[in-house]
């Protein structure tokens, strides 16, 4: 129940403990818990760590449990706080992409040294910026996956460019890879140590390499696409910003998605962190009513007894 909050099996049965004997020891929980002093110390600082135990002023070596509601709503808050830098950061980088867009497809390029590319030279220049990785690629892919390589490639350069250390991570919206086949394909092109995610959409189909080169996948005027490639430190971090942005939302290869809205994620979050009703209505801006309405469909959904055990689920299945 609580391994949304980072706590292994072994740490939950200190804590379940704890909270039963509370003036314990560490050494009088291990004797009941049959385990060793180190094995409860470890789970103690684990405990402490993640704010639901805290230690006694007057007696260091006794704990005192943190109300639930405490916990819950300081875990919020901390996946607020992260989501809102996402969210400001995907929005910097739309800003500063759009700008790019303007410019070049204006013909103002300023001073950027970028060059537009289209045709079979396109390929070319594509692979040309793979082979010169060095340390990262990572890649917005909008379309479906190529035959090729999971950067689009040509055939085996992927995998040439992994075997050197190279780390390669690619991003596609789940609608692209609905196909049981695709999923399969995508998996062995990945065969070689890349790493692949999902997510709902796609900002841009872009390739970013070492954080240092980009090239940009645009419609040309006569429906042909384009390649702009730039080689700015400036472009290449704002493309990379906005793909991490992604990436740290996005979720594992093939994880079913059964059109999970944003709050469907949301409530099962506070779930698994087992929020009460009011909790998880403050936290989201809606009626303890709606809040009811919607665990009920969301345990028909996911077949489940509990709220707990929604939760539970939810993380086995790659939805958290």
């Amino acid at each position: 129940m609580l391994d949304a909050l980072g706590l292994t099996p072994a740490d939950q049965r200190v804590y379940a403990m704890w909270l039963r004997h509370p003036q314990c020891t560490a050494a009088e929980i291990a004797r009941r818990l049959g385990a060793t002093e180190d094995e409860v110390t470890v789970s103690r600082r684990a405990l402490i760590g993640a704010g639901i135990l805290i230690a006694d002023t007057q007696r260091p070596d006794r704990l005192t449990p943190v109300a639930p509601d405490v916990v819950v709503d300081r875990r919020l808050a901390d996946i607020e706080a992260a989501a809102a830098r996402q969210r400001a950061q995907a929005m910097q980088a739309r800003v500063h992409l759009s700008a790019l867009m303007a410019q070049q497809m204006s013909g103002d390029g300023g001073d950027l040294p970028g060059q537009r590319i289209r045709g079979r030279l396109r390929q070319a220049k594509l692979d040309e910026l793979v082979r010169g990785a060095r340390g990262e690629i990572v890649a917005l892919q909008a379309g479906r996956p190529t035959a090729t390589g999971l950067t689009g490639a040509s055939t085996g350069l992927d995998r040439r460019v992994l075997r050197r250390g190279v780390a390669i991570r690619v991003l596609y919206p789940h609608d692209r890879l609905a196909r049981g086949d695709d999923v399969a394909h995508v998996r062995r092109l990945a065969g070689d140590g890349a790493e692949v995610r999902t997510t709902a959409r796609v900002p841009a189909a872009a390739l970013v390499v070492d954080r240092a080169a980009a090239a940009l996948f645009v419609d040309g005027d006569d429906g042909e696409t384009e390649m702009l490639v730039l080689i700015d430190h400036v472009v290449a971090g704002t493309l990379a910003a906005l793909f991490e942005s992604c990436w740290g939302q996005a979720q594992p290869l093939g994880a079913p998605v059964d059109g999970l809205s944003g709050n469907d994620r949301t409530l099962l979050q506070l779930l698994a962190l087992g929020a009460t009703d009011e909790t998880a209505a403050r936290s989201m801006g809606v009626s303890v009513r709606t809040v009811r309405r919607h665990v009920s469909l969301l345990l028909d959904r996911l077949q489940a007894v509990s709220r707990f055990q929604a939760g539970v689920q939810a993380a086995q299945r790659g939805w958290l």
